[in-house]
């Protein structure tokens, strides 16, 4: 049996996920999205939206066909605020029909947190507020929708995990123990501290300071290990924070499309570059 995230926190992931998250039938319809899928589609309503055809992905029924995860494939989005970005999918059965699951993520000018206190906001601070802004029109996935959440978790090709308060990965789905090299042996990350998998200590002690305030970290470039060997990643990474208490964060993590660019910065590193 998978050990999946309690059905609130599969909820709560969904509904508050910096990146879109999108359940397509086998026609490409919009089945279930959270709120970032809407406003990088221009709308809260989704449903029944022809995901592939808003995208321009005109091989989308080849794709389909083939049933192979593809990985940062560029897009245009209808958003006039970040019109460009990338998606990723995998392919799955729910109920015995064939659905897609779509990550969806905006490219920014700046990441969050910015490269340094000189750096300012710039589009990734943005990006998490427009997703974090109260929309009344976003009617929550709510339990009834945990199946395809779970579907979600098992199928689409980004990473994600989930980290209690003291630095321990609760949960991790397939991609996530995929891209650590952990596959032959998911415990030996999973249940063990973060700290473990990022090439940068630095990094990784900012980011923990960052979830306990509650703080972003979305379109950030960093450093994952794999067997020693670095693997270069794109991170959108919020916090489930109640009464001031961490509960869990929601992590996305994708390979990079820009593997060579310079790795971004915290504070306590160098600036240069």
């Amino acid at each position: 049996m998978r050990n999946y995230p309690s059905t609130e926190q599969l909820v709560d992931l969904f509904d508050r996920a910096s990146p879109g998250m999108a359940v397509t039938d086998s026609g490409g319809r919009v089945v279930l999205a959270n709120k970032a899928a809407g406003e990088l589609l221009g709308t809260q309503s989704t449903k029944g939206t022809v995901l592939p055809e808003v995208l321009g992905m005109t091989d989308y029924p080849a794709l389909l066909s083939a049933g192979r995860p593809v990985e940062n494939r560029a897009v245009s989005y209808p958003d006039p605020e970040f019109p460009s970005g990338f998606v990723n999918i995998g392919f799955g059965g729910v109920d015995g029909k064939v659905h897609g699951f779509w990550a969806l993520r905006p490219s920014t000018d700046m990441p969050a947190p910015s490269p340094g206190p000189a750096g300012g906001d710039g589009s990734g601070s943005a990006w998490i507020a427009r997703v974090d802004r109260p929309d009344g029109a976003y009617v929550s996935a709510g339990p009834g929708a945990v199946h395809l959440i779970k579907a979600y978790y098992d199928h689409c090709p980004v990473a994600i995990h989930l980290i209690e308060e003291d630095g321990t990965v609760a949960h991790a789905n397939w991609k996530d123990i995929e891209i650590v090299g952990a596959s032959q042996a998911p415990d030996s990350y999973v249940g063990h501290h973060i700290r473990r998998i990022y090439a940068d200590k630095e990094v990784v002690e900012d980011f923990l300071g960052r979830w306990g305030e509650d703080a972003p970290i979305i379109d950030f470039r960093a450093d994952f290990l794999n067997g020693g060997e670095r693997v270069p990643v794109v991170i959108f990474s919020t916090a489930n924070v109640v009464d001031g208490s961490l509960r869990n964060t929601r992590c996305f993590v994708f390979p990079d499309d820009a593997p060579h660019r310079h790795r971004d910065r915290v504070g306590a590193l160098d600036l240069s570059f």
